[in-house]
């Protein structure tokens, strides 16, 4: 995959010949490297390069029956989903199987989620400028985290944890401390 800046638009019809990644491939790469499961029903994948690339196979798939008008926004909002620069980019997912899943959503959007480390850094989420639709894959929030200097330091730092938080605007609160690993890739995109 040639690789894809803010400042290189991306155009539909490179991605439409590749071939597809296996299912082992997906599920290693985006379960196992780049999300958290925070609650039973809310689960985070931190975006990348290789996760764009999945989301852009799924949208090619769907090109075919579909205007080209909304492919390209589409696919334009993705290209924006590239992390680097200071911040990093999560999709945040309400599984539509859980019965208060709207409930859940009101609640997710009223409340923080929260990168934060061992020594009293906090990196909220804001809403990325600009959002497009998410009706091609689903009911998701779209989370940005902004560091700065001090904060992008300590990221790089090996004896600094941290953790995922989330408070919801319900009142229930749920941290999840990251993996070292976790912690090495989010210092790397981050950059």
């Amino acid at each position: 995959m040639s690789t894809a800046t803010l400042d290189s638009p991306l155009k539909v019809g490179e991605f439409a010949l590749r071939p597809d990644d296996t299912v082992a491939t997906s599920y290693e790469h985006l379960h196992r490297r780049r999300s958290i499961r925070l609650h039973p029903s809310i689960h985070v994948v931190f975006e990348d390069e290789q996760t764009l690339w999945f989301r852009i196979q799924e949208l090619v798939r769907y090109a075919q029956h579909a205007p080209q008008h909304d492919i390209q926004k589409q696919f334009n909002w993705y290209q924006r989903l590239i992390s680097g620069h200071g911040r990093l980019i999560a999709v945040v997912t309400v599984s539509p199987r859980d019965p208060f899943a709207r409930q859940l959503r009101a609640e997710l959007l009223g409340g923080r989620l929260l990168l934060r480390s061992d020594v009293g850094h906090e990196v909220p989420w804001e809403f990325p400028e600009q959002r497009c639709s998410d009706r091609f894959i689903g009911h998701v929030s779209w989370a940005e985290f902004r560091f700065d200097t001090d904060e992008r330091e300590a990221l790089h730092e090996p004896f600094i944890g941290w953790e995922l938080a989330l408070e919801l605007h319900g009142g229930q609160a749920r941290a999840i401390r990251l993996a070292e690993r976790m912690v090495e890739i989010l210092s790397a995109d981050v950059e």
